[in-house]
Formats: C-alpha cells, structure tokens, sequence
C-alpha cells in the first residue's frame, strides 16, 4: 500500500505482482471502455467486454497490496465472488440467469470501486471517487436494457479507470509494496 517515503527492497515476486495488479487495472479500464460502445451498438458482444472486465478484477485482486487484511479481504472476495457467481449464471438460463449474472457483476464492481478509492486515498488520483457511484448506475440500466444510458455510464467508468490504469503504471514500482512490515510479519 502506499508509502511512496519507504523504498522497501523487492524481490522479483513483488516486481510480478505489482506487475499484474497494474495490468489487471488496464484489462479491467479497457473492459470498461469496450462495455460502452458495445451496449450501444451490439449490446450482445457485451460478454467479452464483461469478460475483461472480470478477468482484470480477478487479476488486480489477486495481486492486490493493502496493509489492512480485512478490506483487502473484502474487495477480493468480492472479485472472486463475482467471477463465480457469473461463471454459475453461465449455466442458467432465463431472468434468474441474468439476475444471477448482474449480481456478479454487481460483486466485480464492489471490487473495482475499492481499488478506485484504495487508489484515490493512498495517491491522489483523480475522478476515483466517480467510480464507485458509475459503476453502481450502471446496473440498473443493464437490469432494464436501457443499453444507451448503460453505455455511457459504463464508458465514463471506463475512462476515468483509464485515468487510474496510466497513473499507476507511470508510478515507480516500489509505491505499490510500501513498508512491508506493516503487513508482512
């Protein structure tokens, strides 16, 4: 978590994690910015962007660094979580399918909006605090097929990930690990 004063000495799994946390928040911000176009115009292709969308959440929460176990807990759970209770939607058809595949995504977003707000507490970056309340707006036009409305939402979700993805990726390593003797004893 962020200590940007610390520069704690890392080893090449810290390298790698902090690696693929980046990278999920890239693979979750380009899911995003798919999500909107594709609502809009071919709300069917919805399923890879969604499938992106997890898989960076997915991947952000298994590399996630985050002083306090028990919201980092939480917000990968809620990742891992979302990811099962979509893959058991998958073999379900009708509304229970899809009430079951909005509501793992619903646990993708929870996730996705604590990396946001980890993000936006621990450097500053900005528009995080949209995230949350975007990605929270954006279920409710994907329950009613509103797609236009779920689009946008979804896209202003996408970009301002976007925003969050290059900051961290422009952010030396070492600010992601922190003072690891907060967390690792």
């Amino acid at each position: 978590m962020a200590d940007p004063q610390h520069v704690p000495e890392m080893d090449d799994f810290d390298v790698r994690s902090v690696r693929l946390y980046r990278a999920g928040l890239l693979v979750a911000a380009l899911g995003l910015l798919a999500a909107g176009p594709l609502a809009w115009f071919e709300p069917g292709a919805l399923y890879a962007a969604r499938n992106a969308v997890v898989l960076g959440a997915a991947l952000a929460g298994s590399n996630l660094h985050l002083y306090d176990k028990r919201i980092r807990a939480l917000i990968v759970s809620a990742a891992w979580m979302g990811a099962v209770v979509m893959l058991f939607a998958a073999s379900w058809t009708g509304p229970l399918a899809r009430g079951l595949e909005l509501m793992g995504l619903g646990l993708v977003f929870v996730a996705l909006s604590g990396f946001a707000l980890k993000e936006q507490f621990c450097f500053r970056v900005p528009f995080m605090r949209a995230v949350p309340w975007l990605l929270a707006a954006s279920l409710v036009p994907l329950l009613a097929e509103w797609w236009g409305v779920a689009g946008a939402l979804l896209l202003a979700a996408g970009v301002a990930y976007l925003v969050l993805a290059v900051a961290k990726i422009r952010m030396p390593l070492h600010h992601d690990i922190g003072d690891k003797s907060k967390y690792q004893h």
